[in-house]
């Protein structure tokens, strides 16, 4: 028989073996593509290799046939066949590192699932605003943009101090157009970082206090291995005590129940002081390190002795704000006339030291000299139109005119007295230093921090009818009321 006439033979059919599909295994094994058990919580594949197991959420199906049958089977397989919908999306899932078993402190860290939002808005706006704004001049500016943020992330007490910093400047009571929270606004979609005044000064106080206690400590074993990280806290609390005058003013006319104080604030100058003990110790180690810019003052000079007196008489700035023109014209005058009442006290307190008085007053005088000759000397060479005020402003950072607190002896601060009591020609001389950081207009610290101040000192003149501080105060009032 030929071949063609021969029967086909019929391979016979192969049996399978028979299984249930699951689309229910979990992603490790879906993405090895492997056989999942499926047991839960960690299903046999992933306990044996040790790697992680997730499951994706648990829906109960229906037969594919009582699906067909409720709505009709074209309808079903057409549904099928659409793209599966956001919501119905396969959630994602962590990625596997081979690392070690985390010790026991970090992973409850890791584990936590709470952040303090409030805490790293202010980190944030430290790090793109706070930092940049805190010096006029560009090579300072990066010692507390990086410098300062870095060492802040390795010590506790500094991060505090700067959030308190942060807290002051994002909360300024004239408010930041770059600002996306503004003091005690209730009107933000999230509710939860809508924060009162209040409570945000709350929070910025328990930072300072959090801050100054690590400081001090840090302060009472300070060496050369810790100077960079105690200076940076002196510099820090530096600027919070020049940013809180103004805060802690529009704080008492606005939200305290209290009436405004009468009198200046006069702690945020013993905050300070002494803080110059930290350069002194450290001086060979912070001249060599990170923060040496901070350090730097090449106009803070007494080269102003050197020019003819008659030079500071008639000085009249270009381009500068109206309120620094104001003080160069009338500078040289209102000095002479200070200088004049020296050995004299038209109204003393009654607790004031007769044997302090005489040194401390001029002590006060000489420091009102020094700061007032330094600033005309500076505006001799800014009568160029093109000089602005920014630019005079920055040369009068660089000469140290924002450091005299720290040069207030402690003679001087004896003869202050007690402003309730009476108030003195000390008080006055005071507000004559406080006329020189009145002066720092683009620095958001000092800006208006001393104008009240100011006001209150003539106010205290004023109210107790002495002549002559009534005279000697009209000059620094009118320079900041224009």
């Amino acid at each position: 028989m030929s071949a063609s006439n021969q029967p086909l033979r019929v391979a016979p059919k192969r049996l399978r073996a028979t299984h249930t599909k699951s689309r229910q295994g979990c992603y490790t094994c879906k993405s090895r593509r492997v056989k999942c058990d499926e047991a839960k919580p960690i299903c046999g594949a992933c306990a044996l290799r040790g790697e992680p197991c997730g499951f994706p959420p648990d829906t109960s199906r229906q037969p594919r046939r009582e699906r067909d049958d409720a709505s009709g089977g074209t309808t079903s397989r057409q549904a099928q066949r659409e793209p599966p919908s956001v919501s119905n999306a396969r959630s994602p899932h962590a990625l596997e590192f081979d690392l070690s078993p985390a010790p026991s402190n970090v992973a409850a860290e890791a584990n936590s699932q709470s952040m303090n939002m409030v805490d790293l808005q202010l980190l944030s706006y430290f790090m793109i605003h706070t930092g940049k704004n805190m010096s006029l001049i560009p090579s300072r500016q990066k010692v507390w943009q990086t410098v300062i943020p870095r060492l802040a992330a390795r010590h506790e007490f500094l991060m505090h101090l700067l959030l308190a910093l942060a807290g002051l400047d994002y909360f300024h009571p004239d408010g930041n157009p770059d600002a996306d929270l503004a003091v005690g606004s209730e009107s933000r979609a999230d509710q939860s970082t809508s924060i009162s005044v209040e409570h945000h000064l709350q929070l910025v106080v328990r930072h300072h206090q959090c801050g100054l206690q690590g400081f001090r400590n840090q302060l009472s074993a300070l060496s050369d291995s810790n100077c960079h990280e105690v200076f940076s806290g002196s510099l820090l609390l530096v600027g919070f005590a020049f940013a809180s005058l103004r805060m802690r003013n529009w704080n008492d006319s606005h939200t305290s129940p209290l009436p405004p104080l009468r009198k200046p604030r006069l702690d945020w100058i013993y905050l300070i002081r002494g803080l110059t003990a930290v350069v002194e110790q450290c001086w060979p180690s912070l001249r060599m390190g990170p923060l040496r810019e901070m350090l730097q003052y090449p106009g803070a000079t007494e080269d102003w002795k050197m020019y003819p007196e008659k030079m500071s008489t008639t000085v009249i700035p270009r381009g500068c704000s109206p309120r620094i023109s104001r003080f160069c014209q009338g500078a040289y005058r209102a000095l002479a006339r200070l200088q004049a009442l020296e050995g004299s006290t038209p109204s003393s307190s009654a607790e004031d030291s007769p044997e302090s008085r005489p040194s401390g007053l001029k002590d006060g005088l000489d420091l009102v000299e020094s700061v007032y000759m330094r600033i005309l000397y500076l505006a001799q060479f800014s009568r160029d139109e093109k000089c602005t005020s920014i630019e005079l402003q920055a040369d009068m950072e660089d000469a140290a005119v924002m450091g005299w607190p720290q040069a207030l002896s402690e003679e001087f601060l004896a003869t202050l007295g007690d402003p309730d009591i009476a108030p003195n020609i000390s008080l006055v001389i005071l507000a004559y230093l406080y006329l020189t950081l009145a002066l720092f207009e683009a620095a958001w610290f000092l800006n208006g921090a001393f104008d009240e101040d100011i006001q209150k000192i003539d106010a205290l003149c004023k109210s107790y009818g002495d002549r002559t501080l009534i005279s000697l105060m009209e000059w620094p009032v009118s320079v900041i009321n224009g």
